[in-house]
């Protein structure tokens, strides 16, 4: 094994490459324009706790996505935990959804049941658990915005405050399950 060196210019394929490596997970975020919609998820990977007290969840969202404009208005959102075996929901909302449909209390987005967080958010039916965010600070890039977030409400599966620590039913959906490289 040889020592690292670092070089003047990044190459594109190694700095990939380095990325795929950090572990990451993959996460559903929704948002709405209200209470009555109209309603949007994302397929998200950027996100990590970034602070305790309070709790605050850092979410980064590529600036020309549907759901940047929608939380940049709402300052809410609510960020679905999947399962590992989830995998193929997060696919469903990597692209504008088309088919949503509400009917009474009855919320579905691109097929997928929700229900609604405390403020009315999107939120994965069968998830893992959830978070519903409020924003208190943003930092504005050329391609993406950090959102700095605090955690104003949660739902927990009941199987996972149930089961032991290691058990595989609390693992959560992650970049390596899937073939996916982004989600943002």
């Amino acid at each position: 094994m040889s020592p690292l060196r670092f070089e003047s210019t990044v190459d594109e394929a190694h700095r990939r490459r380095l990325l795929w490596t950090m572990p990451a997970g993959l996460y559903v975020l929704g948002t709405a324009a209200g209470p009555q919609g109209p309603f949007h998820c994302m397929t998200i990977s950027l996100v990590t706790q970034a602070a305790t007290t309070p709790c605050v969840l850092a979410i980064s969202v590529e600036a020309s996505a549907r759901t940047h404009e929608l939380l940049d208005s709402t300052r809410t959102a609510a960020l679905s935990v999947l399962r590992r075996e989830q995998r193929a929901i997060v696919r469903r909302f990597v692209k504008p959804q088309l088919d949503v449909s509400v009917e009474g209390d009855e919320l579905r987005i691109e097929g997928t049941p929700m229900v609604r967080s405390p403020r009315g958010l999107p939120v994965v039916a069968e998830a893992l658990g959830a978070f519903e965010l409020a924003v208190l600070d943003e930092r504005r890039f050329e391609s993406h915005t950090l959102f700095c977030c605090e955690v104003v409400a949660l739902a927990v599966d009941g199987a996972v405050l149930e089961g032991p620590a290691s058990s595989r039913v609390a693992e959560p959906l992650r970049m390596e399950d899937t073939k996916m490289n982004y989600g943002g």
